[in-house]
């Protein structure tokens, strides 16, 4: 068994990076009568610590949506090293998670108010996805995209703008959170029958990803031209022409952190 570690003898936070298929989850947010990530984990890390824990993510993820990189953070006492806790957590019976990362980081962090940015990929496969893969993409079956056309469309998107057009309000509050978003990347890359779509983002609206995706989509099979995306958001249309894309293609990349505010200031006692 592992030795304590000297020093410690209060609550700590800690900061988790989260892998999970969302295929048979509501999301990450607890709901009722609904199975989501956030109360999978709670429960998971109550029955470790044998007492209630609350974690508080980085951000919501819709049901069906995947991630490798989710982050949350929780405060609790753990006198062992943190890979401990890792262990701890993984091996429990899986439901389709895995913590790839767990640290100790300062009391004053938060996972969601801390970042500085979010990254997203969406799959795509060109025809009819094998079994094994279709529940983490979104096949298009007989029809065909121009990945040349969804890349013009994709650069006139990027920078810092009013993305309402792209977002959802439904139950998620959207009228209070402030619309204006950097998009600092939007890369379309096709490696065979394989569309990757790749996004980077000082933060996202809801269903902001799957609806950029979505107008790509649509780009693609010729049905929009590629400046048309652009215009929407210019004008801050909510339009039909632009749809949500499938939850299921959809991954949660990374949470960006600026590297200060992950690392704990040790305070050296003071001479005599």
């Amino acid at each position: 068994m592992a030795k304590p570690l000297k020093g410690i003898l209060k609550e700590e936070r800690f900061l988790a990076t989260l892998a999970y298929d969302g295929t048979d989850y509501k999301g990450w947010q607890i709901q009722p009568n609904a199975r989501s990530v956030e109360i999978t984990v709670e429960e998971r890390l109550s029955r470790i610590f044998k007492k209630p824990i609350d974690v508080h993510g980085s951000g919501r993820t819709d049901a069906g949506v995947h991630s490798v990189g989710q982050r949350f953070h929780f405060d609790a006492f753990w006198p062992h090293p943190a890979k401990h806790l890792l262990n701890a957590f993984n091996a429990c019976e899986k439901e389709g998670l895995l913590l790839t990362d767990l640290r100790r980081v300062p009391d004053n962090f938060h996972c969601r108010h801390s970042s500085i940015g979010k990254c997203y990929r969406y799959e795509i496969y060109l025809g009819w996805a094998p079994p094994w893969e279709d529940r983490y993409c979104f096949a298009t079956g007989k029809r065909t995209l121009d990945v040349e056309l969804m890349r013009q469309a994709a650069s006139t998107l990027l920078g810092v703008h009013n993305f309402s057009a792209y977002g959802a309000t439904h139950g998620q509050g959207m009228a209070y959170e402030n619309p204006v978003k950097d998009l600092r990347r939007l890369e379309v890359q096709q490696r065979g029958k394989r569309i990757t779509i790749q996004t980077e983002a000082s933060g996202y609206l809801y269903k902001m990803v799957r609806r950029l995706v979505g107008g790509l989509i649509r780009v693609g099979e010729g049905r929009l031209p590629p400046e048309r995306l652009a215009t929407y958001r210019d004008e801050r249309q909510v339009t039909a022409e632009v749809p949500t894309a499938p939850a299921r293609g959809l991954f949660m990349e990374k949470v960006l952190y600026d590297p200060a505010s992950l690392k704990i200031k040790t305070v050296k006692p003071s001479k005599p």
